[in-house]
C-alpha cells in the first residue's frame, strides 16, 4: 500500500471514531486565498498525491475523491496512478458539484474546518438542522506541519501609487456606509495589502502577508498581524493587534453593523458577527481599476519583462542543436533573466516550461527531479511565466517552435490559437459588458473546429499583487467559488490566453496582458476596447499564413512593430537587438 492510502485509512479510522461520515479538505487558507502558505495547504497534499494547487479532497468513511477542473485533469490522472483516490472531473457536463454529491449521498454528519470555507460556499452544503455540519479539523495528523512565514513586510513607494492610504480608506468606507454598515471587515490578503500600501512575502510568488483588517466607523484601522513582521518605521496611524486575537476582537464588535463579503469571508467570522451586512467587499472593484501611475508602470515593467522572454527565445534557438536544453534549465534561464532586473523582486508564479505532450497539462511545471529534455526531435516548448516588479505584475505565455520539420497539425493549432487571441483582442464592446459576455469572441474560433480549452480565456491581473485578480475574467460559464463576472471598465488589466490542448500529444497557448481603454461614444452608447501591454514576439514558425485574414496579418505586423519599438531601447547587446528585429519583420503571404 502506498503512503497516501495509508494516511487516508488512518484518517478514516479517526472519522469513524468521531462519527463523521465525510470530511472535506480544501487547498486554501482562512483568507480564501487562491495560493496559500504551506501551513494551510499541507493537509491536502499530505492525504492526496495530486500535486496541483487547485483541488478539494473529499474523504468518506470508505472512499476518497479529489475535485479539480479541466486545467489539471491530465496531470491529476498521472499523479493519482497507484492510489485509491478517485479523480472527479469538476465542471465536466453531467458531473455533480462537490456540494451536490454530498447532499445526494447524505454524507452527514459532514466534517470541515469552517475557517477554510466562505460563508457562501458553506451554505451550499446546508440542508437542515437534521443534516449536521460539524466544525472539525484533522490537520493535527499532518507530520511536520510548517509554521507561518516570518518575513518583514515592506512599504510601496508613494510614487508607484495613484492614491494615498487615506483616499483608499475613504473610498472603501464611503461605500460601506452607503450599504448601511458602520464597520468593514477585510480578510482577503491582497485587499489588505492594497489598502495599507504594503506588501509581504508570506505566499510564494504573491507579495501579501497574513493579516486581518477591521475599519471602524471613525475610519480607524485595526491590523491583526504577527508584530515581528512589521518594519521599525511602521505607520503609527494603524492600531496593531496580534494575528491570533482577531476572533476575540470580533466577539467584542459582534453587535456593530459590519459589512462582510460572503464570497470571500470565512464562515467562522460570519458566525461571530450578529449584524452582518452582506455586500461585495468594495476594495475588490476599487483596486482592480488601475490609475494613471499604475498603468504607466505596468507598461514600463511589461517592456522589461518582454526582454526576458526575448532572451529565452534566442537562447533556445542558439542552444537547441547542442543537446543540453531541458524544461528545467529553460525555466531557470528565464527566471534568472527576469530577476536580473533591479525592478523585479520575485516571480509572479512558478514558471511553466513544457515540451510537447507535457504542454497539454495546463499547469505542468518541471522540477529539478522531474523534467523533459528539449531537442530538435521535439515540436515545441510552451513557456508561461511572469514577474513581480516594483511597478506591476506580469503574466506572459509564448509557445516556441523547435523542430525544423514542424507538423501541419502544430502549425494549424498554433495559428488557430493566434486567431482566437486576435479576435478577442480587437473586439469593441459597450459599457456594461463583462468578460463572460465577450468570451465567445475567442472561443468560437475553437468551437467551430470541435475544440475547447477547459478553462477561462483570461483573468484579471493585480498590481504588485496576485497574478489572478478579480472581479473580472473571460469565461462562458460560472465556475464554483470564482467570481469574475464583473463589468469591464477602463483601467482594468486582463489576460487573453486561448489554447489548444491535446492530451498526450501537445499543448499550445499564447497569452498577453491587455488594458481596457475607451474606444468611442455615440448616441447609442459608450464603447470600450483593449490595448495590448505585453511586448514579446510571437514565433512565426508556427504560423500558417494561409489561415489568416488580411486584417489579422495587419494586426500581427502592427503588434510586431510595437514590440520592436518598446524593446529596442532596453537592449544593449547587438546580437539580441538583431535577433529582435528579425522576429519583428512584417509577416507576408
Amino acid at each position: 500500500m502506498n503512503i497516501f492510502d495509508e494516511r487516508i485509512q488512518a484518517l478514516q479510522a479517526k472519522m469513524k471514531q468521531d462519527d463523521v461520515k465525510a470530511y472535506i479538505i480544501p487547498a486554501t487558507d482562512p483568507h480564501m486565498s487562491e495560493e496559500s502558505a504551506k501551513r494551510f495547504t499541507a493537509e491536502r497534499f499530505y492525504f492526496c498525491a495530486f500535486k496541483g494547487n487547485d483541488g478539494t479532497l473529499l474523504v468518506t468513511q470508505d472512499s476518497c475523491y479529489i475535485y479539480t477542473d479541466g486545467r489539471y485533469w491530465t496531470a491529476a490522472e498521472e499523479d493519482l496512478k497507484g492510489t485509491n483516490c478517485q479523480l472527479v472531473y469538476a465542471g465536466k457536463a453531467g458531473v455533480p458539484t462537490l456540494a451536490e454529491f454530498v447532499r445526494s449521498n447524505n454524507l452527514y454528519p459532514l466534517g470541515l474546518d469552517a475557517s477554510l470555507f466562505s460563508f457562501g460556499d458553506l451554505k451550499n452544503f446546508y440542508i437542515d438542522e437534521d443534516h449536521k455540519i460539524r466544525q472539525v479539523s484533522y490537520r493535527y495528523m499532518v507530520k511536520n506541519l510548517p509554521s507561518l512565514p516570518k518575513e518583514k513586510i515592506f512599504r510601496i513607494p508613494a510614487n508607484l501609487l495613484s492614491t494615498t492610504r487615506c483616499q483608499r480608506v475613504e473610498m472603501a468606507m464611503s461605500e460601506t456606509f452607503d450599504k448601511g454598515a458602520k464597520a468593514l471587515v477585510i480578510t482577503t490578503l491582497d485587499d489588505i495589502a492594497y489598502i495599507l500600501g504594503y506588501r509581504g512575502r508570506d505566499i510564494e510568488c504573491t507579495p501579501v502577508f497574513y493579516s486581518y483588517l477591521y475599519i471602524d466607523e471613525e475610519c480607524v484601522l485595526h491590523l491583526f498581524i504577527d508584530k515581528d513582521k512589521l518594519p521599525e518605521n511602521f505607520d503609527d496611524d494603524v492600531i496593531v493587534h496580534d494575528y491570533d486575537s482577531f476572533y476575540d476582537f470580533l466577539k467584542e464588535k459582534k453587535d456593530v453593523p459590519t459589512l462582510v463579503d460572503k464570497n470571500t469571508t470565512n464562515a467562522r467570522i460570519c458566525s461571530i458577527l450578529k449584524k452582518k451586512v452582506f455586500a461585495n467587499n468594495p476594495t475588490i472593484k476599487q483596486k482592480a481599476i488601475k490609475g494613471e501611475v499604475e498603468i504607466a508602470n505596468m507598461k514600463r515593467v511589461n517592456a522589461i519583462d518582454g526582454v526576458a522572454v526575448l532572451k529565452l527565445m534566442k537562447h533556445v534557438d542558439d542552444e537547441i542543436q547542442k543537446g543540453n536544453l531541458t524544461e528545467q534549465n529553460c525555466a531557470e534561464f528565464i527566471d534568472a533573466a527576469r530577476l536580473s532586473s533591479p525592478d523585479c523582486f520575485d516571480l509572479s508564479f512558478t514558471t511553466i516550461a513544457a515540451v510537447d505532450s507535457n504542454a497539454a497539462m495546463m499547469h505542468y511545471a518541471p522540477t529539478k527531479e522531474k523534467f523533459a529534455t528539449l531537442t530538435l526531435d521535439n515540436q515545441l516548448l510552451l513557456v508561461d511565466s511572469g514577474g513581480q516588479y516594483y511597478g506591476g505584475t506580469t503574466d506572459t505565455t509564448r509557445t516556441f517552435i523547435v523542430s525544423k520539420n514542424v507538423t501541419d497539425e502544430i502549425k494549424h493549432d498554433y495559428t488557430l490559437t493566434l486567431k482566437s487571441q486576435i479576435s478577442l483582442t480587437t473586439s469593441v464592446f459597450e459599457k456594461g459588458c463583462s468578460g463572460h459576455e465577450l468570451d465567445i469572441t475567442a472561443r468560437e474560433i475553437m468551437w467551430k473546429e470541435g475544440l475547447d480549452y477547459k478553462c477561462g480565456t483570461g483573468h484579471g491581473v493585480g498590481y504588485m499583487s496576485c497574478v489572478h485578480e478579480g472581479p473580472i475574467g473571460f469565461r462562458y460559464y460560472h465556475r464554483e467559488g470564482v467570481f469574475d463576472d464583473g463589468q469591464l471598465a477602463p483601467g482594468h488589466i486582463i489576460t487573453i490566453e486561448p489554447g489548444v490542448y491535446k492530451a498526450h500529444k501537445h499543448g499550445i497557448r499564447l497569452e498577453n496582458d491587455l488594458l481596457v481603454v475607451p474606444a468611442y461614444e455615440t448616441d447609442d452608447g459608450i464603447f470600450y476596447g483593449f490595448e495590448t501591454i505585453t511586448y514579446a514576439p510571437y514565433d512565426r514558425r508556427g504560423i500558417d499564413v494561409s489561415m489568416l485574414t488580411d486584417k489579422e496579418i495587419k494586426w500581427f505586423n502592427d503588434y510586431s512593430k510595437m514590440v520592436e519599438e518598446k524593446l529596442s531601447p532596453l537592449i544593449e547587446d547587438p546580437e539580441l537587438l538583431s535577433y529582435l528585429k528579425k522576429q519583428c519583420e512584417p509577416l507576408t503571404r
